[in-house]
């Protein structure tokens, strides 16, 4: 079972790796096998209809790659790996992780070349991270496939969660963990299904900060939540509870502040109460069915980009970002779309500390039991399925068209539609409206699928908001209290290309590459349709979203987010200005697409 894991994991790291390495460095070559094999005078039995080629000349070494899938918008599956052996004259197989190791050589190389001294040092640590995730990711397949358990198409919320084994798509080390220890996985991982108790903090109330846009503070909802739990248990009015994450805790009881004020007697050390928590796929979001709130929590973990730290600022965007939601008629507008609000937050204050690491944020559970059924993360519904099983949207594609006796291309339609309306066009029509863009990547977005086709969109996070700045004095009019969080407006260009990122590269072209990889609908037919959707949405809107789809319709290339690129130069997003990753540009699959349209148009005419 774990030889079977680790090959699984293998090429998931690849994959992963080498998607990310031909869109953020070079593209390579690509020919049809025939003509390569032709070429290169070879003998060799090979499936796949084309064949990649890159070199890396600092290392004078060539690769070949047979493509078992070539997208058009999102993710390449790469099928047998060669290596061009100078000595010999021969294409001979190649290991994966070996191959990884010497592309990540080269960009070390490149970086020396170009005197980025500082920059070409850290990539021992791309290599660590890489063979961590890899690591880590073994262990997660092998205990599902140990479990045997399948989650269908359709499950709960919890379960959509704690089923993502793979990973982000385009991120070289999608499942690196870095401080959480092998034996701690088993509790605080979501793939493993742990289940634990917070910890409590008993914290003097004036040394508390909160916040709350509810009937009932944050302070309030903690000692609801205990006394429901623990009737026994002994509540102090001068005093308020705070909750952790175990590992977070555990981190805190080590900070000379926090001994300091454990040794002062107004900090007190609870320990695990309380009921008990699994985590989201975030890791430090943490959920229970029956509880009212899930919590989002600092925890001493660096989670693909970033050391996961809650700044100050995040703890008022969520409060003044729920106001404000609150305030403008969208949600009222457009019921298929929702927000799930972080509507209070408790952390503790220290002197001369802008954060204390107590930093706790209070997320609305909307899912609790009963109402979590259907409920799927889009990247749950994409990931690539294990050996021998179907992506879960191909499970769902293939039961809607068995149940309604219909074609799997007329139903990928059909569901792709609703997924249209619900997600993109009202992400698209609150910035429009509103000058509010999201962070609405796959893994921040969820559909309700309970009924098979998408009925509701959901989006969570709150690092995610970018108000415009030109907007700016109409959003204060309504919620003046967005002057305390200056940082949410952002200049138009630099949304453009975050939203540009997020909501199309990382959202809607994976869910168009997934159709067609499935091969349930072709992408070029998705990809035409959107195409069509986004000309009317332009001519229908009148605001900030008019501009943005005309570019996205007419750039040859797009922003996208470099996340090889950001691991190699060991960059934390939450640490760098305006949390900027590394960006490029890509080229634009909607206009690749439009003029190939035209050409075949133009061709077809003339005949």
């Amino acid at each position: 079972m774990q030889q079977m894991a680790k090959q699984i994991a293998e090429n998931a790291t690849f994959q992963a790796f080498m998607n990310c390495y031909i869109r953020e460095v070079s593209s390579g070559h690509w020919v049809r096998k025939e003509e390569w094999i032709k070429e290169q005078r070879l003998s060799i039995l090979m499936t796949e209809e084309y064949i990649l080629e890159i070199e890396l000349p600092l290392q004078n070494t060539r690769f070949a790659f047979g493509m078992e899938y070539k997208s058009l918008v999102g993710r390449h599956k790469f099928g047998v790996s060669l290596k061009y052996c100078t000595k010999q004259k021969q294409w001979l197989v190649e290991d994966k992780l070996t191959i990884l190791i010497t592309f990540i050589q080269e960009l070390h190389f490149m970086a020396k070349k170009d005197g980025c001294h500082e920059l070409s040092s850290h990539f021992d640590e791309l290599i660590l991270r890489i063979i961590e995730s890899y690591q880590t990711m073994t262990n997660y397949i092998e205990k599902r496939l140990e479990n045997k358990k399948q989650n269908g198409a359709n499950g709960t919320f919890i379960e959509a969660e704690q089923s993502l084994l793979l990973g982000h798509w385009l991120h070289p080390t999608p499942k690196s963990r870095q401080g959480m220890s092998d034996w701690q996985q088993t509790s605080f991982a979501p793939e493993l299904q742990g289940s634990f108790q917070l910890h409590y903090f008993r914290v003097d109330r004036k040394n508390v900060k909160e916040s709350s846009v509810l009937e009932k503070s944050a302070s309030e909802l903690i000692s609801q939540s205990i006394t429901t739990s623990q009737p026994d248990f002994v509540m102090s009015e001068k005093d308020c509870l705070i909750p952790m994450h175990p590992l977070q805790a555990q981190w805190l009881l080590q900070q000379p502040h926090v001994k300091k004020a454990l040794a002062e007697g107004w900090i007190k050390y609870e320990g695990a109460l309380g009921a008990l928590y699994t985590a989201t796929s975030s890791i430090r979001t943490v959920y229970s069915t029956n509880e009212e709130m899930m919590y989002k929590f600092s925890i001493p973990v660096k989670i693909t980009n970033s050391l996961r730290v809650t700044r100050t600022h995040e703890l008022k965007a969520g409060i003044v970002m729920a106001r404000l939601m609150n305030k403008i008629d969208f949600l009222q507008n457009h019921p298929s779309f929702r927000m799930i609000d972080d509507p209070a937050y408790m952390t503790v204050e220290f002197p001369n500390q802008t954060e204390s690491g107590f930093e706790v944020i209070f997320r609305s559970n909307v899912f609790p039991e009963g109402q979590d059924e259907g409920i799927c993360m889009i990247a749950t519904l994409l990931q690539e399925p294990l050996p021998k099983e179907k992506s879960k949207l191909c499970q769902l594609i293939m039961k809607i068209a068995q149940s309604e006796f219909r074609s799997l291309e007329s139903v990928s339609l059909d569901w792709f539609k609703a997924y249209w309306k619900c997600s993109i066009e009202s992400l698209l029509k609150l910035y429009d409206e509103n000058g509010i863009a999201l962070e609405a990547h796959q893994q921040n977005s969820l559909l309700n699928i309970s009924s098979s086709y998408p009925t509701t969109y959901y989006y969570r996070d709150n690092q995610g908001y970018y108000l415009s700045k030109t907007y700016k004095e109409v959003l204060l009019s309504i919620e003046p209290s967005l002057h305390e969080t200056e940082e949410l407006f952002y200049e138009d260009a630099l949304i453009h290309d975050r939203f540009t990122y997020y909501l199309f590269m990382n959202q809607l072209f994976p869910v168009i590459s997934r159709f067609g990889a499935d091969q349930l609908i072709d992408e070029k037919i998705l990809l035409k349709w959107s195409i069509d959707q986004l000309y009317l949405l332009e001519k229908e809107f009148t605001g900030f979203g008019k501009a943005f789809i005309r570019n996205i319709l007419k750039q040859e290339e797009l922003a996208f987010k470099a996340n090889l690129l950001t691991r190699f130069h060991d960059v934390d997003e939450l640490e760098a200005e305006l949390e900027q990753a590394v960006y490029t540009k890509v080229p634009n699959p909607f206009v690749v697409q439009y003029e190939e349209a035209e050409y075949e148009a133009a061709t077809a005419f003339s005949y």
